[in-house]
């Protein structure tokens, strides 16, 4: 246990924890409540340090975006941490808002931004198939 940082470990503080739950639980409600659950919100998503910059986050947010798209929802929300904001702007996602994270009596505050990616829906009618043909093999982006 002492490996990972056992008792150091910022993750495994119950008081870090529960500052954390409760502060994500009122951006949440400020933020995102309004739109109902016709919307995607993304709780966690991590990966590991050996794993990282390979376009894993990306791969998964695209497939959820598309999702969002698919099923016409209204949003896919999210509250980035500061590593994970460039990911989500890079992506389309828009800042609605910033909250802090801060257990009382400590001076040390984690920033989060609350992130909304909203999908541009075409009416069917505006929408135009192109198909290109090259060698054996067709494309077809819609």
């Amino acid at each position: 246990m002492d490996e990972r940082g056992g008792k150091t470990r910022r993750d495994v503080n119950r008081k870090h924890l529960n500052e954390f739950q409760r502060c994500q639980s009122r951006a949440y409600r400020a933020y995102f409540s309004a739109i109902g659950p016709e919307q995607l919100h993304l709780q966690i998503l991590a990966t590991l340090p050996a794993f990282q910059r390979r376009g894993h986050a990306s791969s998964l947010c695209k497939w959820a975006m598309e999702l969002v798209r698919k099923d016409a929802l209204k949003d896919m929300s999210v509250m980035a941490s500061p590593m994970g904001y460039h990911l989500y702007k890079w992506l389309g996602f828009d800042r609605v808002g910033t909250f802090y994270v801060q257990v009382p009596g400590e001076e040390e505050r984690l920033v989060l931004q609350a992130m909304m990616y909203r999908p541009v829906i075409l009416p069917e009618e505006t929408m135009v198939e192109e198909v290109r043909i090259t060698g054996d093999s067709q494309c077809v982006v819609v």
